[in-house]
């Protein structure tokens, strides 16, 4: 008499091992897209980060600029004539761009201030940097914003346009009316990777 299977048997070793198999491969292709969508948004992250960065950096130096006063900012020495505007292309970690702007709020003018700052642009360890002082004449004991605007920038150059000509340096001080200032500053960020970022603006306090 001849056995026959019985019908409930289970798979083969052979039949487990193909499933095993085909198992393995889709879960492996699941992991590599799973990783890569998680490698594409963080990208898109970054990218969007950088694109807020660039938009927050251009918007707060146009502004700066736009409220540019030709106000002169007395010398911490008391002797040295006042100057309202200075800048130059960047050098090491010194300001390269220095100017008195007004519209800083003052509600109810609850602080016994004036609605000036002392604002200086510098570039520090590969930052744009923007330094904000509270009093336009400042002292040792005055509160100073800081603040990093750009990260991954090797060197920012500057362009200064006043009735037609255009120079790469400026100093207004005793040399010249403190009441001129250029028609429009041109401020050219050039990064790490070679890009370059270039934003014009018209100045205030223009005659």
């Amino acid at each position: 008499m001849t056995a026959r299977a019985h019908p409930e048997a289970g798979f083969t070793l052979a039949e487990t091992l193909v499933a095993l198999f085909i198992l393995a491969i889709v879960s492996s292709a699941g992991a590599a897209l799973l990783i890569g969508a998680s490698s594409t948004s963080q990208q898109i992250r970054e990218q969007e980060e950088a694109a807020r960065a660039l938009d927050v950096a251009q918007s707060l130096i146009r502004q700066d600029i736009g409220a540019m006063s030709t106000r002169g900012i007395r010398p911490a020495d008391g002797f040295s004539p006042a100057g309202n505007l200075f800048g130059e292309a960047s050098r090491g970690d010194a300001p390269f761009l220095r100017f008195v702007r007004s519209g800083w709020l003052n509600p109810g003018l609850i602080e016994p201030r004036s609605n000036f700052q002392a604002v200086e642009y510098a570039l520090r360890n590969g930052n744009l940097v923007r330094d904000a002082s509270l009093r336009p004449d400042a002292t040792n004991g005055t509160p100073v914003s800081s603040r990093v605007l750009l990260e991954g920038v090797d060197r920012v150059e500057l362009s200064f346009v006043r009735g037609g000509q255009r120079s790469d340096f400026w100093q207004g001080d005793a040399g010249q009316s403190l009441n001129t200032l250029p028609d429009m500053i041109e401020m050219i960020i050039i990064f790490e990777n070679e890009t370059r970022l270039t934003i014009a603006a018209l100045s205030g306090g223009r005659i």
